[in-house]
């Protein structure tokens, strides 16, 4: 199962990922557009990294396709403004329409199928209010080619041998962690997660996001206020409806 027992290490591995920077962006995006949401669609929340920031200002509904993610999300955050719901991404039924609609850290890249990408940026345009703002992610083909193919790290008491497999053919990225956690005593217990995401290229995303029906599509180098170019390993999108 995606993200089963790695839900409740997640955060402790994913520090290369800059959400105070992600979330700052956010907000100069929305106030740069002239909009002031007063609520959030956050899609395939995780643990809610990102979430526990955005719950500060906004009334955000979530969901997840991984109970486990969810259940560490609602640990982690105590809000009146928070609802959270289990729902895949492809064609997610939301209770609201929303001001703005997030999906981040590379979520749609687990969509192996472009037809599901499609259905799930269709689904987000739905739900979004006339003129609300949606913000989403993709790893580039760059950085599934530059990852090494064997990274070996420590963080904390997890030691973890990441083996990365880029089939360029099916534009597949395979990635396979053995996890080492230790508990007590120095014994460490050993477990297997394999994940996959697909690399897609911005022209044929930015062919999906017209053909939906998006406007004003902007895209940039990760979460930075610069334009994308041949060494972007994240590019994230901007679209109004």
């Amino acid at each position: 199962m995606i993200y089963g027992d790695f839900a409740y290490i997640y955060d402790k591995l994913m520090y290369d990922l800059d959400y105070k920077k992600m979330y700052k962006f956010i907000l100069k995006v929305l106030d740069s557009k002239g909009l002031e949401p007063k609520n959030i669609l956050e899609m395939a929340v995780g643990t809610g990294n990102l979430t526990e920031k955005l719950v500060k200002n906004f009334k955000v509904d979530g969901f997840d396709l991984s109970s486990e993610m969810l259940s560490v999300c609602q640990n982690k955050i105590n809000s009146r403004n928070l609802r959270l719901f289990r729902q895949n991404m492809v064609d997610f039924k939301a209770p609201d329409t929303y001001d703005a609609i997030l999906c981040v850290g590379d979520s749609l890249n687990y969509l192996l199928d472009k037809e599901e990408v499609f259905k799930s940026l269709n689904s987000a345009y739905k739900y979004l209010r006339e003129d609300g703002i949606f913000i989403c992610d993709f790893n580039t083909f760059y950085k599934f080619k530059s990852i090494p193919p064997i990274t070996v790290d420590e963080v904390d008491e997890i030691f973890y041998v990441w083996e990365n497999i880029f089939d360029e053919k099916s534009e597949i990225n395979t990635y396979g962690v053995n996890f080492f956690v230790e508990f007590e005593d120095n014994k460490y217990e050993r477990f297997y997660e394999e994940h996959k995401e697909k690399a897609y290229d911005y022209h044929e995303i930015y062919e999906m996001f017209q053909k939906i029906g998006f406007k004003n599509i902007e895209f940039y180098d990760d979460y930075d206020d610069i334009e994308i170019n041949s060494s972007t390993s994240r590019y994230t999108i901007i679209a109004r409806r």
